[in-house]
């Protein structure tokens, strides 16, 4: 199964980088972004620097809190609520619907 995750991780973030079907795109995102949060950082808080220790080398940090991951779903819910950018794939074949 963590083979699906690395799947839709990669393959979504190229999709999102050459703007190909965005809104679509960010809902198997937003739902590995959750799954993420609720099965891995959810144990460790919500806490932005998770300082364990400081050592003479400088503070050690912990694993994040699920900070991070509400972080990435808002920026994904943005994404999907936005226009298409001029250079994305997705406004070049509404360009080319048009055209027709």
């Amino acid at each position: 199964m963590a083979w699906v995750g690395t799947l839709t991780e990669i393959g979504g973030g190229i999709a999102l980088l050459l703007g190909i079907a965005v809104t679509l795109v960010c809902v198997p995102l937003v739902f590995t972004m959750l799954v993420a949060m609720f099965t891995i950082h959810i144990h460790f808080g919500f806490s932005a620097v998770n300082t364990i220790g400081v050592t003479p080398a400088g503070p050690q940090f912990g694993p994040p809190g699920y900070e991070i991951n509400l972080i990435y779903i808002a920026a994904l819910i943005a994404l999907a609520s936005s226009k298409p950018t001029p250079f994305s794939i997705d406004a070049v074949l509404a360009q080319s619907r048009r055209s027709r």
